[in-house]
């Protein structure tokens, strides 16, 4: 894009905003159809397909997130289009906030904080429903800074029905720019009753926000809370959480390991957006984008990879604009607008080999193994019978694929579709559910990248191969194709 249609798009109004909305669908959206992701798309079609089936999240199944996103999927037909359609659109709709916020206190920032908002969101993609609740946690502070909290509320509980983390942040946020309009008139010389009552108009309107985004988000999640209950709900949405977060976290990169000058800049991004979170000066609206970054700087350390970097990048392309000594947002943005730009040229000059499956394009040795596993489990298990994707090895888990589910239509035996397998009590109840409701097959997905060590707990051998065990004695392999081995149950086979 060149400096001029930049320049124009900094007082883009009406059919240029949605230029800019458009532009930034485009950015994100070429590759929405590429790659299958085994544990986060097969988490979020595994829990639409059970909403469909008349379960309910937490009472019937585990679900670690606000119920929104599996119930837009549920709604379009349990498509694996409709996440990638609606991730795309979160992506366009932060980016053209980020232009927004920016635009109305520095307009010529804007389009720079819009670049760099539009190629940071769009890669890497993930069915996680971050994106969404993002996009509406901006639309939160942009309400608060047009003086609207019950908008602002009523946005911050729609986040918080994507991710309930973030919906707290977003009505915190909007809260923050009403506060930081009432430290501002109290600093103000002039009419001291007329400050004193703007003051408490801010301190109101805060109150506002806060007050709707709770009551709007209780309503939300009223049915889901009754049918499973309080205590449930928050063990899941939160207790569960700080219980496993160690098995989960990445450390902080503390050093770059080598590559090309992007991948360097890649990797000082991060670095560069705590900088810019640091010096933003606390002035409408930078003080809602401070708290939130604030959030969404948490969320990145929890476990510090590209994927948990991106909304604090994209936060952080707004906040750019107001840091001071200017140069440190300029550096941001240019890092943000070098490493995005030539990611997304990358995927579009030079795009990898893929195969379509499903109207999704994969790998070729996917998409030849994926038909012949599905067309094996459907000769082999009835329609509406379960069965059990195992990993590669019991003791050593970095991920699962709950993916295989919903691409051979056929349930779950377990009750969680994601969970610490490695863990001795985990194995032990796995083993269990398997003896008493005895799947006739069982996958073993054997992907090296299912056992690949991490830094944390889960990559760390736990020792414990009770599953494995138990496999072995029960079940016997039929077929194998790629990574997928098909086991079927020795006490079927010997009928």
């Amino acid at each position: 894009m060149s400096a001029a249609v930049l320049r124009r798009a900094a007082t883009a109004s009406g059919a240029g905003l949605a230029v800019l909305w458009l532009a930034a669908a485009l950015i994100s959206g070429f590759t929405a159809r590429r790659y299958l992701g085994p544990l986060d798309e097969g988490i979020l079609m595994q829990a639409a397909a059970r909403m469909a089936d008349g379960q309910w999240p937490w009472r019937d199944f585990s679900w670690s997130y606000g119920p929104g996103q599996p119930l837009v999927v549920l709604a379009t037909g349990e498509s694996l289009f409709s996440w990638r359609v609606l991730r795309v659109a979160a992506d366009a709709t932060a980016a053209v906030l980020v232009w927004a916020l920016v635009r109305d206190v520095r307009p010529r920032w804007a389009p720079w904080a819009w670049a760099a908002a539009a190629v940071t969101a769009a890669q890497p993609t993930s069915a996680n429903p971050t994106a969404p609740a993002l996009a509406f946690a901006l639309g939160a502070v942009l309400c608060a800074t047009r003086g609207r909290p019950a908008w602002a509320g009523a946005l911050a509980a729609a986040a918080a029905f994507w991710r309930p983390d973030v919906g707290v942040i977003g009505a915190l946020a909007a809260a923050a720019v009403f506060v930081a309009g009432e430290r501002r008139v109290r600093a103000r010389e002039g009419d001291e009753s007329r400050c004193a009552g703007e003051a408490r108009g801010g301190a109101r309107a805060a109150a506002v926000a806060l007050g709707v985004a709770a009551v709007v988000g209780l309503g939300l999640y009223a049915p889901f809370i009754v049918a499973a209950g309080p205590g449930t709900v928050w063990d899941a949405l939160v207790v569960q959480a700080t219980k496993d977060g160690a098995w989960w976290r990445l450390p902080f990169p503390a050093g770059f390991d080598g590559g090309d000058p992007k991948d360097f800049l890649a990797w000082l991004a991060p670095y560069a957006a705590l900088i810019v979170l640091a010096l933003a000066v606390p002035r409408r609206p930078a003080a809602g984008l401070v708290v939130l970054g604030a959030g969404a700087a948490i969320y990145y350390v929890s476990r510090a990879d590209l994927e948990h970097a991106q909304g604090l990048l994209v936060v952080a392309a707004a906040l750019a604009a107001f840091v001071r000594p200017a140069v440190v947002g300029i550096a941001l943005l240019a890092i943000l607008i070098v490493v995005g730009v030539g990611n997304r040229a990358s995927a579009l000059l030079r795009p990898p080999e893929l195969t379509t499956y499903r109207g999704i394009a994969i790998p070729p040795e996917e998409a030849r193994a994926l038909p012949e596993v599905v067309a094996r489990i459907d000769h082999l298990v009835p329609p509406g019978e379960p069965i059990y994707v195992a990993p590669r090895r019991s003791d050593l888990v970095t991920f699962t694929n709950p993916l295989l589910h919903y691409l051979t239509d056929r349930p779950n035996v377990l009750r969680r579709d994601v969970l610490l397998q490695a863990k001795p009590e985990e194995q032990r109840n796995i083993v269990r559910a398997l003896e008493q409701r005895r799947p006739r097959v069982v996958i073993r997905w054997t992907d090296p990248a299912s056992s690949k060590p991490e830094p944390n707990r889960r990559g760390e051998p736990s020792g414990s191969t009770a599953l494995d065990d138990y496999l072995e004695r029960a079940y016997r392999l039929e077929s194998r194709f790629g990574y997928y081995d098909v086991l079927v149950s020795r006490s079927i086979a010997a009928a």
